[in-house]
């Protein structure tokens, strides 16, 4: 049987998380969260943002959809897929520590996406067009479970294609 001692002895060069439930009680519970979890509570908040700010109806779908949520704008249904990402330390390129990488990000399947941004300090959450997106990743490689989406927290007024929740639709 393994102890605690060697699982202290076999540590990767564990560091210290950035997250605190002094610094921000929501984005330290979302970071002890695994992907699953964390991706099925921020479709809900996300879904229930939008009906609350803008009044249009939502529809969450089933996990593992092609998308996650179905907004009902003026009679035409449209496709909401909700991304989140973490903080992580760049121990290569420390001027990276601001950047956050949203994955398996495939534009063709939604017409809207949403990223929470899970910062040590608090949430931010923003949108954009799926065809912005297109637009965005057009000279980055697509893997095999679509685009990496970099976006640096301290440059967000730089994205010009990113919007607050409280201006969906545009």
């Amino acid at each position: 049987m393994m102890t605690m001692n060697d699982v202290a002895r076999y540590a990767n060069d564990k560091t210290e998380s950035h997250y605190s439930a002094a610094k921000n009680q929501a984005s330290y519970e979302l970071s002890l969260l695994g992907r699953t979890d964390r991706a099925t509570r921020c479709e809900h908040f996300i879904a229930d943002q939008i009906e609350h700010k803008t009044g249009y109806p939502c529809k969450l779908t089933r996990p593992n959809w092609e998308w996650d949520i179905t907004v009902e704008l003026n009679n035409k249904p449209v496709r909401i897929e909700v991304k989140s990402a973490l903080y992580q330390k760049n121990k290569i390129y420390p001027h990276l520590d601001t950047t956050y990488r949203i994955q398996n990000v495939k534009p063709e399947l939604f017409d809207y996406i949403f990223i929470v941004l899970v910062t040590p300090e608090g949430t931010v959450e923003k949108w954009a067009k799926s065809k912005d997106i297109k637009k965005y990743c057009r000279y980055d490689h697509r893997g095999c479970n679509g685009y990496s989406l970099c976006v640096n927290i301290n440059k967000l007024h730089q994205y010009d294609f990113l919007h607050d929740i409280e201006d969906f639709p545009l």
